[in-house]
């Protein structure tokens, strides 16, 4: 009888994406949350999913059809045609949430997979391949949270075309309140309301943000940092879809939140300041925002982190 090949266990975190002004091209990692996912070597060739815990049930067990399964396939295409993989996914993320759930799933897949198969791909390869299941998961292959998610650290996309990423500065004393209301926002339905024109002054004034946004993170500069974190663009429009969140916005900052905002397509809502207390207090003042008008959620108070890595090799 033959022996089962050996397990290798793969963990990317949690994501905070767009950033106010940075959308699609600017993201970070957060430290805490995130998921996990296993791989192993089989004999058949391709992709299966072997089991998924944490969904609820919701997520397709077709690798075809999955966020982590369709990374893989394109891996394999690429860069072993004749391998085969099986995948266990620990999903440590809420669905629809903004934290990047569909990314990190990719990404910790990719690692594992990537780590089984002994091939040592570039971190831009695997930000590449996990675009793809963002294709699937919402329809583009944005890829303002799998960067982030496999690079750790803050991440600009200057562009896609081909792929380019940047790693920028993250300030030690920056410190995130994370909260996720108890309702959910699909990524499709996110994207479905943006703009399709915007006037000529909101997108220099957009892009001069961005300009001020990476300035302070080079300079360390919170209350810069603080100031450029505004979106008139996306923002307003994915507002709507948020019950509550601006006025949970609005009670941050009389708080002396340095900035708050949606985080990806939401739900989830960060506020950013200076140090692990403030954060808790903003923490408790969203948490009571949400819970007032009955979709109280979880929160929990954060910091920017590293990217994807294999936890475990290997796993009997």
């Amino acid at each position: 009888m033959a022996r089962a090949r050996p397990w290798i266990e793969a963990f990317a975190p949690a994501t905070v994406s767009n950033l106010g002004p940075g959308f699609d091209c600017l993201g970070l990692a957060l430290r805490g949350p995130g998921d996990r996912v296993r791989a192993r070597l089989s004999e058949k060739p391709g992709v299966r999913i072997v089991g998924i815990e944490g969904d609820g049930g919701k997520l397709p067990r077709e690798a075809g059809r999955n966020t982590a399964g369709v990374a893989v396939l394109k891996l394999l295409e690429l860069h072993a045609p004749d391998a085969g993989l099986e995948l266990e996914l620990f999903k440590g993320l809420p669905l629809g949430s903004g934290l990047g759930s569909s990314g990190a799933s990719a990404c910790a897949a990719l690692v594992a997979a990537d780590a089984a198969l002994g091939l040592g791909l570039a971190p831009t390869q695997l930000v590449d391949l996990a675009r793809e299941g963002e294709r699937v998961a919402c329809g583009s292959a944005h890829p303002d949270n799998v960067a982030p998610a496999i690079l750790g650290g803050v991440v600009l996309i200057p562009g896609t075309e081909p792929l380019r990423l940047i790693s920028l500065p993250s300030p030690k004393d920056l410190w995130l309140a994370v909260y996720t209301p108890g309702c959910q926002v699909a990524t499709a339905d996110a994207r479905r309301v943006l703009p399709t024109h915007v006037s000529l002054a909101a997108t220099v004034l957009q892009a001069a943000r961005l300009g001020l946004l990476v300035h302070a993170l080079h300079e360390g500069d919170l209350g810069l940092l603080g100031e450029a974190i505004v979106d008139d663009i996306v923002e307003p429009v994915r507002a709507q879809l948020i019950p509550g969140f601006l006025d949970a916005k609005a009670a941050c900052q009389e708080a002396g939140a340095l900035a708050c905002s949606i985080s990806g397509s939401g739900p989830t809502t960060f506020a950013l300041t200076a140090s692990a207390a403030r954060a808790e207090a903003l923490l408790l003042i969203l948490e009571e925002c949400f819970s007032l008008i009955g979709i109280p959620g979880k929160g929990h108070v954060d910091q920017v982190g590293p990217g994807a890595r294999v936890l475990s090799t290997p796993l009997h």
